[in-house]
């Protein structure tokens, strides 16, 4: 009995691994392909992140050599270099801040409606949601610039958080101001002042303010 026992465990034994062997040939290629597709995940995964590491780096370099080209103040070479860097790295950060020294120069040189267009063009290229409310403090001076006031009163109503409060409530106050509403500028400026703005504009215009009263 113990002999025919152990027969039959060895029987047993061969017996589940043919049947080991019959359930591999008609799923081992699944699992084969399981296993390749997890680990074509996970070095995918790696590669992606080498890959965006890398690309970050080389946009780093490329707005350095940017802003090389932007130090000249020639706003159609800085053009020229913005085209460049948007050509290679338009999908980055550095991208938007390249168009925004565009959108500076061009304000200097006194373009206001070129500015206003890369502003403009800057905002609906789908940018990163922490530099849309710098985008669109800039496009408020700019629209202030050219007297545009209600346009520019909308965009910084749409700014939000304590970051920006103080120069919105600057923009605000000078608005007032150009606009002849006195009390309110007055407001807007003291605002501006408790939330922590220093520009020397603030501190002229509640001078100009008292002075009028």
């Amino acid at each position: 009995f113990e002999r025919g026992a152990r027969v039959s465990d060895h029987l047993s034994d061969e017996e589940q691994i043919e049947k080991v062997k019959a359930w591999l040939k008609e799923n081992g290629m699944s699992i084969v392909a399981g296993v390749v597709i997890a680990l074509g995940g996970i070095f995918g995964l790696q590669y992606w992140k080498s890959y965006q590491a890398q690309k970050a780096a080389m946009g780093a370099d490329a707005y350095d050599t940017f802003l090389a080209v932007a130090g000249s103040g020639d706003t159609t070479k800085t053009a020229s270099a913005l085209d460049a860097l948007q050509q290679e790295y338009g999908d980055t950060t550095y991208a938007r801040l390249a168009v925004l020294e565009m959108a500076r120069q061009q304000v200097e040189t006194g373009e206001l409606d070129a500015a206003r267009a890369t502003l403009e063009e800057a905002r609906g290229g789908h940018p990163d949601a922490s530099i849309i409310p710098v985008i669109d403090l800039r496009l408020a001076r700019v629209l202030m610039a050219q007297e545009k006031y209600d346009e520019a009163l909308a965009l910084l109503g749409g700014i939000g958080g304590d970051a920006f409060a103080a120069e919105v409530a600057s923009l605000r106050g000078q608005i007032a101001y150009r606009q002849g509403r006195r009390d309110e500028a007055r407001a807007a400026l003291e605002e501006a002042q408790e939330k922590g703005a220093t520009d020397e504009i603030i501190q002229y215009l509640l001078t100009e303010l008292q002075e009028q009263t």
